[in-house]
């Protein structure tokens, strides 16, 4: 996506083209996106795993539950006030008042996750999260005391070079959409390295010097 200069003209233009996406592209096309997520998972050797429940203009996670309950322990979001708490993902499901499916099961896991799955609206160049403005993801992870991988993914490429994010938003460790595939350079490069050389599309490499301030 070219340079822009404003994070809310950033995100009002993604979310049309979003929405013109989904009109136009078979469900299909977000498959090769959970390959990936199934091979960093795997690669990474983690065991707990923080998912999301998808709208419409998401990519469907809910198509790997069955494969993550057999080697893996999955968790969603649950909303509360400004921000979430983790519960596993079990069902029946609900739409809550926020639209959004929702289980039952609302026990919050505490514990430590290894990596968190993270819908966003685009990316910018420092590999910071356009989301959709509400902070929920940002003040939940500001409170974790630890770094999970993050992995960012997207039905469409919205990834733009401008730096239009600010200090709280979150930095993910991979963006992942149908077409292009990006990885943040750094202190992890050996392990990123042997994750990307076991799959067979290109990745895009961002750097950004300002991580881990």
């Amino acid at each position: 996506m070219n340079r822009v200069k404003n994070k809310n003209d950033f995100r009002k233009n993604a979310k049309q083209r979003i929405k013109q996406e989904v009109k136009t592209s078979a469900r299909c096309k977000h498959y090769p996106i959970l390959k990936e997520i199934l091979a960093i998972i795997k690669n990474t050797n983690s065991k707990r795993v923080l998912l999301y429940m998808p709208t419409l203009y998401e990519p469907n996670l809910l198509v790997l539950r069955r494969q993550l309950a057999r080697k893996y322990e999955p968790y969603i979001p649950l909303i509360q006030n400004i921000s979430f708490k983790m519960v596993k993902l079990r069902g029946p499901f609900y739409k809550s008042k926020f639209g959004i499916k929702e289980n039952r099961y609302q026990n919050e896991f505490k514990k430590r996750i290894d990596v968190a799955i993270v819908p966003v609206i685009g990316v910018d160049g420092k590999m910071a999260r356009v989301g959709h403005g509400k902070g929920y993801y940002d003040i939940f992870f500001s409170k974790l005391k630890y770094k999970p991988i993050i992995i960012f993914v997207e039905i469409k490429d919205m990834f733009t070079k401008s730096y239009i994010c600010e200090d709280h938003d979150i930095i993910g460790d991979f963006y992942i959409t149908p077409t292009k595939k990006y990885l943040l350079r750094g202190k992890n490069d050996r392990d990123y390295c042997r994750i990307v050389g076991r799959s067979g599309r290109r990745w895009n490499r961002v750097f950004n010097s300002q991580k881990g301030k």
